[in-house]
């Protein structure tokens, strides 16, 4: 009889699914949100165990997705795109055919910040002065990089410092920055804390600007965090966004994708409470990405309504 139980439990674990999710630094929305789904898919999918883990972001999650050292990844539309085509960052990889979405997140908002009383007024003012950019070749020093462009302004014009948002922070309350450029849910961790040392401004986006270059990259939309979202903030900020995605391999069989959105969309209620921003994660807008669906995610998003 031992030795039947004990041949039933080595069965049950080895039938047992464990999946990693890549998010990206612990400053943000999406680690959170990374360690609900995983505490989700633990509780809801069967003979499934998963683990949220902080990461170097988007272009490092791609990568290692398509290592097979990852299984689930949240990522900005943008470098999605590239490395499903092989532009831009991935232009020297042939083209992540493999790659596939299975929702999109929450809108993920662009935040210039500099002291109060900084002289920069505008984007442009950024010309000469010490900003942090991004992680090298992250999809957030590629998306400032871009915006800094189009304002006339390339890193031979300013002084780049190519740091993590949490780095960004910190440089910022030492003084070792003049600005901050990173893409975060509102409000962000990061943020609020950089508040309780430092008075903060927002730089906004001049909305001329930002039809220039949403016309140039589509997926760079106008946007604003609505006045209150932080500390002192009486009005609206213009600023630019992009509505994140989590992705994953065509190898992820349709069941356990069908089944992660199932328990995902079945207790939504609950990760809202987390933080205000997952109250932004709708089923509407879920299958609006700009790579192709997963099969599994396909078939949820149809039996659900919201796809044809």
């Amino acid at each position: 009889m031992f030795s039947a139980i004990l041949l039933a439990g080595i069965g049950e674990l080895q039938a047992q699914t464990r999946i990693s999710i890549a998010t990206a630094s612990m400053a943000g929305t999406r680690y959170p949100l990374g360690g609900a789904i995983a505490n989700i898919i633990s509780k809801n999918v069967k003979n499934t165990e998963a683990t949220a883990y902080p990461s170097g972001a988007s272009i490092e999650n791609i990568r290692n997705l398509r290592k097979g050292q990852t299984d689930l990844v949240m990522l900005q539309p943008d470098v999605a795109y590239w490395a499903y085509t092989g532009t831009e960052q991935f232009a020297k990889d042939k083209p992540y055919q493999g790659l596939r979405a299975i929702m999109a997140m929450y809108p993920i908002y662009e935040q210039i910040i500099v002291p109060y009383d900084s002289p920069i007024k505008s984007v442009v003012d950024i010309k000469g002065k010490r900003v942090g950019v991004g992680a090298p070749g992250s999809g957030n020093e590629i998306m400032n990089r871009l915006i800094l462009a189009e304002y006339g302004v390339t890193y031979k014009d300013c002084q780049p410092k190519f740091l993590s948002t949490p780095e960004q922070v910190e440089a910022l309350k030492d003084g070792n920055v003049d600005a901050i450029m990173f893409g975060l849910g509102a409000p962000a961790p990061g943020v609020m804390d950089l508040q309780t040392q430092r008075k903060i401004r927002f730089i906004e986006i001049e909305p001329k600007m930002m039809k220039q270059i949403n016309k140039k990259y589509l997926y760079y939309v106008p946007e604003e965090i609505a006045a209150g979202i932080y500390k002192d903030q009486t009005k609206p900020i213009p600023v630019l966004a992009w509505m994140g995605i989590i992705g994953v391999s065509t190898d992820m069989s349709d069941k356990l994708v069908y089944d992660i959105l199932t328990a995902f969309w079945g207790n939504k209620a609950a990760i809202d409470k987390i933080h205000v921003t997952y109250q932004e994660i709708t089923l509407k807008n879920a299958p609006i990405v700009p790579v192709h669906l997963h099969n599994g995610a396909v078939k949820f998003y149809k039996e659900k309504g919201v796809l044809k």
